[in-house]
């Protein structure tokens, strides 16, 4: 049957149709150099040629890898910024917006606070980066990471006595505070009038809150007790044993210092002393005593 479909179309001279049929002349050599009449063999065959169909699973595939690939690129874009101090990531924001309230917030809060001047240095400049969303810092969260990380400074006062640096204080209003309180350790009362003994002086500085100290921890820093070489003129009336009760020394230790000394003083000899005296220390103040109107006096019944 095939082989007469074959040599039909072949005598239609149609060997497009017989081709696209999948019929295939295979032509065979030639005899010998003889003197029979030349034949040929042919060969037939019924396979078909396979078209080049496109199979639906590569395409499914293809389109898999493709959506796959889109979405690892897309998985990678920037979609943070990375907040850095001095070169250190400390995590991610999704709005540049953050960054700039959280700094308003921590300078607000310390202003209010110490009612003084506050800068704050450290902040790198903000670069898109692609984070995910368990990196990233909860906006309300923003401003303690700034102040755990970031150079937060404020404007304090830094406390001298005689020279020698004591701590940073707040403010000069401290001061008023710290005689107060020193009244009461010196004194055992707040109502005398007193000043400080040493010289005090302040200077302006900027400089970290944990610097700056208590009160409860000034006052320890104040009243710490010192060695110190320390030179007496003798005044009208004085003795040694009132010398020595002033100088807060024993008779005996103000005798050594003084070689030769006698009981016998002379007014504006000099005594030398050891004496151990707090850092800062408090002088009583005399008030003038009132005048009394004996004009009044007389007249009240």
């Amino acid at each position: 049957m095939a082989i007469t479909s074959f040599f039909f179309d072949l005598a239609m001279r149609n060997w497009y149709d017989c081709k696209e049929k999948g019929y295939f002349l295979h032509v065979g050599p030639i005899g010998g150099r003889t003197m029979r009449r030349k034949s040929k063999t042919i060969y037939l065959s019924n396979t078909k040629r396979r078209r080049n169909r496109a199979n639906p699973k590569a395409i499914l595939m293809g389109i898999i890898a493709i959506g796959a690939l889109g979405g690892t690129a897309f998985a990678f874009l920037p979609n943070a910024y990375a907040v850095s101090v001095d070169g250190e990531v400390i995590g991610y924001v999704d709005k540049k917006e953050y960054i700039d309230t959280a700094l308003q917030t921590v300078e607000k809060q310390l202003e209010n606070k110490y009612n003084t001047e506050v800068q704050i240095e450290g902040l790198d400049e903000l670069k898109k980066v692609h984070a995910s969303k368990k990196d990233m810092i909860d906006p309300n969260k923003l401003p303690s990471y700034l102040r755990e990380n970031m150079d937060v400074t404020l404007k304090f006062q830094k406390l001298f006595v005689d020279g020698k640096e004591i701590a940073v204080i707040e403010s000069e209003e401290v001061l008023d505070e710290l005689k107060e309180e020193l009244k009461d350790v010196y004194f055992d009362d707040k109502n005398v009038k007193a000043e400080f003994k040493n010289k005090v002086k302040l200077e302006e500085v900027y400089t970290t809150e944990d610097e700056l100290v208590d009160m409860e921890t000034l006052v320890d820093l104040c009243k710490k007790r010192q060695r110190k070489e320390v030179t007496y003129t003798v005044a009208d009336g004085d003795t040694l044993w009132g010398i020595a009760s002033k100088l807060g020394i024993d008779v005996q230790s103000l005798i050594d210092a003084n070689e030769g000394v006698t009981s016998k003083l002379k007014i504006g000899q000099e005594l030398k002393a050891t004496v151990r005296i707090p850092v800062l220390g408090l002088e009583l103040i005399e008030e003038p005593a009132k005048e009394t109107n004996k004009e009044a006096v007389k007249q009240t019944p």
